[in-house]
């Protein structure tokens, strides 16, 4: 029996069982109702509303359950999906909705959680390859110019001397960048504001491009995971318009509205054609939900494509 089949027997069954009452009673009611008539009708209509909330409440039981499901679900470690669904036709049929929602989100955090897993990897491979290639070989060289320095004298020694300091500059210099690397540069010296003007600046310069920057002279402190998200999905915004938008101009904006702060990135270039997102735009949507924002990609009104970040500020 559906849903709706459920209710109105319920209702059909209360609306019948009265009728039957008053054939069947020998009450009847005056022409000018009495003060026990009305006690008598209001006493039948209490009687029939509890009537239909019982049976209502069992009728939307199933409904119920599945609520309960629903609410008890836990996002950061979702259970296996239900069984086969039966029993009342609609709940069953939102059942299997939900059940189909369940597979998509715990496919979706494996997925997730594998890429997340690979591009830690690949960081960590590359900041050993770094470490190894410059301050692992600038301080092999300290450790070359110093071996047997203690038996030279005069110019040999100060010679050598030197040969090992800037060794050590150079590794210091190493140790530097892979710091800088780690958190942008500009980021850290500049602000939010200042590292997305040098990031336009930079692709200006490179790809030939016209690049308008549309920043409120203050923005306000955004936490700092969320600042990073920030600049990084321009980032890559900004280089996805210099390799494949064949644009001639893009825009690079930030607002505040309410408690939300939204970047967006425009271009007047090719629009996506229907190409399916890669691993950059992966990448950015990820950013987004790690900052608790939303990400959004579409072909721009006036063409090209539009980039559009929100985050909220707290």
């Amino acid at each position: 029996m559906t849903l709706l089949q459920r209710v109105v027997a319920g209702n059909a069954l209360v609306v019948f069982v009265g009728a039957l009452i008053l054939a069947l009673s020998p009450a009847t009611i005056s022409p000018r109702i009495t003060g026990g008539e009305a006690a008598l009708l209001a006493g039948g209509a209490v009687l029939a509303l509890v009537a239909n909330v019982v049976l209502m409440r069992r009728a939307l039981a199933p409904l119920r359950a599945l609520a309960g499901e629903m609410a008890a679900v836990d996002l950061l470690a979702p259970a296996a999906p239900h069984g086969p669904r039966a029993g009342v036709a609609e709940v069953a049929a939102l059942g299997r909705a939900f059940d189909a929602m369940l597979v998509r989100l715990i496919a979706e955090r494996s997925a997730s959680a594998r890429r997340a897993i690979a591009a830690q990897e690949a960081e960590r491979a590359r900041i050993g390859r770094e470490l190894h290639d410059e301050v692992g070989q600038a301080l092999t060289g300290v450790a070359l110019e110093l071996q047997g320095v203690e038996a030279l004298a005069g110019a040999a020694r100060d010679e050598r001397l030197d040969a090992a300091r800037e060794a050590l500059r150079s590794a210091s210099d190493g140790v530097r960048e892979i710091t800088h690397g780690l958190r942008p540069e500009p980021l850290e010296d500049f602000g939010l504001r200042g590292a997305l003007v040098a990031l336009a600046s930079t692709l200006a310069d490179r790809a030939r491009l016209r690049v308008r920057r549309e920043l409120p002279p203050g923005l306000p402190a955004l936490p700092a995971e969320t600042e990073l998200v920030v600049y990084r999905v321009a980032q890559e915004a900004l280089t996805n318009v210099a390799r494949h938008a064949q644009a001639r101009e893009v825009v690079l904006s930030v607002a505040v509205a309410g408690d939300t702060m939204v970047l967006v990135v425009a271009d007047d270039g090719a629009g996506l054609g229907g190409a399916p997102p890669g691993t950059g735009v992966q990448g950015m949507r990820e950013r987004a939900l790690l900052a608790g924002g939303t990400l959004t990609i579409d072909d721009d009104a006036g063409g090209g494509t539009r980039v559009r970040l929100a985050v909220p500020l707290a």
